[in-house]
């Protein structure tokens, strides 16, 4: 009977646990799948597997996009080069006390003696027979050059030099194939790219500095303020003195810049755009030098309120300040105050685009202005031939201090104005033709500050008036009303012409 109850009571325990197991696999969703369900598990896994890799590596480019930079550096290395110049020069002389007594005070001065003065440069080829891109200021004045690299020296030729862009060709007979750097795209660049700057700064040979792209499109001087036709990369990428001439590069390895100079502060440094090395390359090469078109114009950007004074949808355009006397411009009817919009079928967007434009080139090419003279006609076009652009551009005049003597006068807006008589104009610099009104002062808090005048200029047009006299301005003046828009042109100290659209206050 035990038996029996025992044979029942373990049955019912197997029977009870199925059931139990049922149920809860049914709540599991461990059944037994149908068709359907078969079909679509493998995509919804697939989809899922995908989505766990997309953040993976989305995770993985946030924490860093470049595991090493080595794999860069080594493949770019051997192409950059030393450049080592030496200067024979004159020294200058210092007297001291004892040489003085030495040789007496009226002894003939002995000849200047010449000392060398070595100095020291980066480079990189760029072909594999031994074409080599520096700075200009590295090889200039040089009376032996020695490219260095691998542990080898060879002796450098210069093949063309040019002083605007701060670039210079070498080229050296090695005897077999170089290792070399494609040439990249520096208008691609953006704002934060990574960059990789290599050269031999302060002579530590082959030293690489990584950083970014800070800002495009920089204007810094060479030489004496003079202009030039590199809108410089600027990067935090250290470069240091001997730094220059060595190669900017992307992270393909491609050279987007030629690093040329650092600012006087922290981790500011300036690279020439490879793009401008494209452009000189082959007159570089064939030539030596390199010759660009010329206008024979000073030129300014126009801004907004001179956009709206000419009735211009955008600042679009170079607006001419002053034509050079016997020049293609002069030659071609450009007039000072000409608004240049386009060339040829090229549109002037600022003064760097025209001037880069023309550059382009050569002397003797002809080229057609579009140019806008007055605000309610239409544009008209002249025909101009171009001419060789000058090496150099004159020094502006210094500035005349604003002491005129006590006369009649008047207050325009902030100006201290009076009378332009022949002492004033002998104080501005200008010839007996010129006609107009002295501002012997500007308020600071006059219009005319806020656009960068000072006293010592003469205003010669309002508008479409001519202005020579304090009478002439009175009239010129008399209707103009709060937020009117007023040309005015006028003459800076040595004779430079000037435009600039005030509004009213």
């Amino acid at each position: 009977m035990n038996t029996k109850k025992q044979i029942l009571f373990t049955a019912l325990m197997v029977v009870g646990a199925l059931v139990f197991g049922m149920i809860i696999a049914g709540g599991l969703n461990l059944t037994e799948p149908t068709r359907a369900e078969e079909t679509s598990r493998p995509a919804l896994a697939a989809e899922k597997d995908s989505r766990d890799e997309q953040a993976r590596r989305v995770d993985l480019h946030a924490r860093t996009a470049i595991d090493s930079f080595a794999d860069l550096a080594e493949a770019v290395l051997p192409a950059v080069v030393t450049v080592e110049v030496v200067r024979i020069e004159e020294a200058p002389e210092v007297r001291g006390f004892q040489d003085f007594f030495r040789r007496g005070p009226r002894q003939p001065e002995p000849e200047p003696e010449e000392q060398r003065f070595p100095g020291a440069g980066s480079g990189f080829l760029i072909s594999a027979d031994g074409w080599i891109v520096t700075n200009n200021h590295v090889v200039e004045r040089a009376e032996r050059i020695q490219v260095g690299m691998d542990g080898r020296e060879y002796s450098a030729e210069v093949k063309g030099r040019d002083r605007e862009t701060d670039l210079a060709l070498l080229k050296i007979d090695a005897g077999d194939e170089l290792p070399h750097l494609p040439l990249g795209d520096s208008d691609a660049l953006r704002v934060g790219d990574w960059v990789m700057a290599i050269g031999n700064p302060l002579n530590f040979e082959a030293s690489v500095t990584v950083g970014v792209v800070s800002a495009k499109g920089r204007s810094i001087p060479i030489e004496n303020n003079r202009a030039d036709f590199a809108n410089y990369i600027q990067t935090d990428a250290a470069i240091n003195l001997g730094n220059s001439g060595g190669p900017l590069v992307n992270t393909a390895g491609e050279v987007v810049g030629i690093a040329t100079g650092k600012a006087f502060a922290e981790n500011i440094g300036f690279a020439v755009p490879v793009d401008v090395l494209r452009g000189v390359l082959p007159q570089l090469r064939d030539e030596g030098r390199v010759r660009r078109g010329y206008l024979g114009v000073s030129i300014r950007n126009l801004s907004h309120r001179e956009a709206r004074y000419y009735q211009l949808d955008e600042p679009n355009g170079a607006q001419v300040q002053e034509v050079v006397e016997d020049t293609p411009a002069e030659k071609a009817g450009v007039e000072a105050g000409d608004v240049i919009l386009g060339v040829n079928d090229h549109d002037v967007v600022n003064t760097r685009d025209l001037i880069d434009y023309v550059a382009s080139f050569p002397p003797g090419a002809e080229v057609r202005l579009r140019v806008l003279r007055d605000r309610d006609s239409e544009p008209l076009e002249l025909d101009v031939k171009l001419e060789e652009r000058p090496s150099l551009i004159a020094e502006r005049p210094e500035p005349v201090p604003a002491s005129p003597p006590r006369e009649e006068s008047m207050d325009w807006l902030g100006l201290e104005l009076r009378p332009l008589t022949a002492t004033l104009r002998e104080r501005a610099q200008l010839d007996g033709r010129q006609r107009g009104v002295f501002v012997s002062g500007v308020s600071p808090r006059s219009v005319f500050a806020e656009e960068g005048f000072q006293g010592g200029f003469v205003i010669v047009g309002i508008n479409d008036a001519v202005i020579e006299s304090l009478g002439d301005l009175g009239e010129a003046t008399a209707d103009l009303e709060a937020g009117d828009l007023v040309r005015v042109e006028a003459l800076a100290p040595g004779g430079q012409r000037l435009f600039s659209v005030i509004e009213v206050p």
